[in-house]
């Protein structure tokens, strides 16, 4: 029968245990909370309903009736049949390991409670398992067993917890990383904070940041919001945490002129010019140049405000808070009306000034070919090595080389194929019935020969990669090796790290890759750079508007993305200077009826031209019909122009007639074997003049 603690108070002056188990007592310390603890102000000041605020030494506090007691586990006998813990508890055998711990965790629960209230009453005595030889020593809890600790050897006890989850055994975290996770478990004690949010937020460097946002009730509660919008996805927690430290930043920099400021009260009205100035220190501002050193971060703070404000509007509806609910309304107002005037429109000036005249940095094709030869050799290298022996580092390079691979093969984002599910693969589907799409039989072949994968893009689009066998046969190996290479089970990526939960980063192996396959510029060969490169050229072939609106939708953006950014300005350069010169000469009267691709050459203003450029106006008045073998020569305007013969006609006829009747142009090949081919009765005709005359005809008969 279990009559009291299974271990008595250990007296600290006579013990004379190591470290390792004097970590284990459990000592009552009255102590000034200010002084010795590190306590920060708590954003929540609500009692806990702890009438006790003093624990004499021996003391527990029972965390079901919140009283002090000396034989604490004695005590929980009475609420056997109140909680289910303690329940199962007294259900172990007497004197077993488990039932022991699973007292020691109920004792903790209690003094964690009665911690809680000390620190955010700050006064009272706290309740810590060890008491420190130095008096100004400081403390914070473990997250595992919520017992108090010396600050310096928190991370000791941590390692051998016995309340430590299971899945994390094999995790050793170290100092830093364990203090950072105690602080914020210590600031956000009030529950308000869920165990997915502040595992997250651990994982943030601990600064002089960290300590604003753990302090700061309503920047952690903006934090929810983004986690509970994208925490379920991991890729996404270093995004939630960088909008968290902007706004921590901007905090800091409210903070000089007044230390005790909130994120909340900033947000007033009253306090609007101040939250202007904070945000342009922030950025960077010069007065003298109207510019921002980092123009996109006062644009983000701006965004980040206002939802801040739109949350702290929703909660004082829900809590019936007027006078909270018409400021944060106010300060929308004045957001909207005031923040372009002094943040948005000198932030943007700056971004856009910064593009002016900014170098191309198109990849070479000499660069890609060499890229992709590197590529397959290095793909075959790797699959042959993970065959013959199974080692990580045979998996590591198979896996990074395919990835490079199916980045650059399809011009995708890079973070899109990287974060690509193992699912979106083994679910891939091949059943498409190609006979009846009507395609070509070459096109048909294509479809047979490429496997088709879909997946999350940008902004929630449906994306697609397409893979070719050597692709689909190396990630197929992947699969196959993953568990022989210690890839965890849940590792839900395609692409998946070793004794890990994470994924390969395809802009890491494409610059590794670059360097080493002998670009002349391999800082060039980038996922963005490779990107735009197909959407430049691709201007230069004649794509109809469904043809761009394919590949624009294959890329992942809007067909808009195409026209206004990537424009190729070599290929404008020479288009529109031929329209310039000819305006520049008064000889775009002769270019009547052509388009650009068709103005060879407006410098030459010589008779023997203009006489071509008139015969060419002179073309669309023709007919087939019967024409005189004489010449028709007119007078008009110091031109001649010369009608096309029935000889003439009809050597054109037998090489374009099936042109005219669909309305397709000649090419100038065309055009050229025509002319040898109908030597001589083509002979005083250019190809320009086949050329104009076979469009002509074309818009004639169209017309008609």
């Amino acid at each position: 029968m279990d009559t009291g603690d299974d271990e008595p108070p250990i007296s600290l002056a006579s013990s004379k245990l190591p470290v390792a188990e004097e970590s284990q007592l459990d000592t009552s310390l009255e102590l000034d909370v200010g002084a010795n603890t590190h306590v920060e102000e708590s954003p929540d000041k609500t009692s806990n309903d702890i009438k006790c605020t003093t624990l004499r030494k021996g003391q527990n506090l029972c965390f079901v009736c919140k009283k002090a007691h000396h034989k604490i586990a004695r005590h929980f006998k009475i609420h056997v049949k109140e909680n289910a813990d303690i329940a199962k508890a007294f259900s172990l055998p007497v004197g077993s390991v488990s039932r022991k711990q699973l007292l020691e965790n109920l004792r903790n629960r209690g003094n964690f409670m009665h911690n809680i209230n000390v620190l955010n009453s700050g006064s009272g005595s706290l309740k810590v398992k060890r008491k420190a030889r130095n008096e100004h020593k400081k403390y914070e809890y473990c997250i595992h067993c919520k017992g108090m600790f010396v600050r310096t050897e928190l991370w000791r006890h941590m390692r051998r917890c016995s309340s430590k989850p299971e899945d994390q055994e094999g995790e050793v975290e170290g100092r830093k990383r364990v203090l950072c996770v105690a602080s914020f478990i210590k600031s956000v004690s009030s529950g308000t904070v869920g165990n997915g949010l502040l595992k997250m937020l651990s994982r943030m460097h601990d600064d002089d940041i960290a300590s604003v946002i753990r302090n700061d009730f309503c920047l952690l509660r903006f934090a929810e919001s983004l986690y509970s919008k994208h925490g379920h996805d991991p890729s996404k927690h270093d995004y939630i945490r960088q909008k968290i430290r902007q706004l921590g930043r901007f905090l800091q920099t409210m903070r000089k002129n007044c230390p005790a400021l909130t994120l909340e009260e900033a947000l007033k009205p009253e306090n609007f010019l101040n939250v202007i100035e904070a945000v342009k220190e922030t950025a960077g501002f010069s007065m003298d140049e109207n510019s921002y050193r980092t123009p996109s971060l006062a644009l983000e703070i701006g965004h980040s405000l206002l939802k801040v404000s739109k949350l702290v509007h929703c909660h004082a509806l829900m809590t019936g808070d007027e006078g909270q609910v018409k400021s944060a309304e106010a300060f929308q107002k004045l957001y909207r009306a005031k923040w372009s005037e002094y943040i948005s429109h000198s932030a943007l000036s700056t971004i856009s000034d910064l593009k002016y005249n900014k170098p191309s940095k198109l990849p070479l094709t000499e660069d890609i070919a060499k890229l992709n030869k590197h590529l397959d050799e290095s793909t075959e290298l790797a699959t042959a090595a993970l065959k013959e022996d199974t080692t990580v580092k045979n998996y590591s390079n198979l896996a990074r080389t395919t990835l490079t691979k199916i980045v650059l093969f399809n011009r995708r984002r890079i973070g899109e194929v990287s974060k690509m599910k193992l699912k979106n693969f083994v679910e891939r589907d091949c059943s498409v019935n190609h006979e009846e799409m009507g395609l070509s039989e070459y096109e048909r072949k294509l479809c047979h020969y490429f496997e088709r994968v879909e997946l999350q893009g940008k902004r929630g689009r449906k994306v697609a990669v397409l893979l070719t066998p050597d692709m689909v046969n190396a990630l197929g190996l992947l699969i196959e090796k993953r568990r022989e290479c210690c890839v965890p089970e849940d590792n839900q990526y395609l692409f998946a790290v070793p004794n890990c939960l994470s994924y390969y980063r395809g802009h890491q192996s494409l610059r590794r890759l670059a360097e080493e396959c002998g670009a002349k510029k391999p800082d060039y060969l980038r996922s963005t750079q490779l990107r735009k490169e197909i959407a430049t050229t691709s201007q230069i072939l004649n794509l109809k508007n469904n043809e761009l609106d394919q590949l624009a939708d294959f890329l992942g953006h809007d067909i808009a993305v195409h026209r206004h950014f990537y424009r190729l300005s070599a290929i404008q350069n020479a288009k529109i200077s031929k329209l310039l010169l000819a305006l520049e000469k008064g000889n775009l009267q002769k270019l009547k009826g052509k388009s650009l691709d068709e103005i060879e050459d407006v410098t030459e203003d010589d008779d023997e031209d203009e006489s071509e450029d008139e015969e060419t106006i002179a073309a669309g008045e023709s007919s087939c019909s019967d024409v005189p073998d004489e010449i028709n020569v007119v007078s008009r305007r110091h031109m001649v122009r010369r009608k096309w013969t029935k000889t003439e006609v009809s050597a054109v006829m037998r090489h374009f007639s099936s042109h005219i009747s669909k309305g397709n142009l000649a090419s100038k090949k065309e055009c050229e074997v025509c002319k040898k081919a109908q030597h001589p009765a083509l002979k005083k005709r250019t190809i320009q003049n086949i050329r104009d005359w076979v469009r002509n005809k074309g818009l004639t008969f169209k017309r008609h």
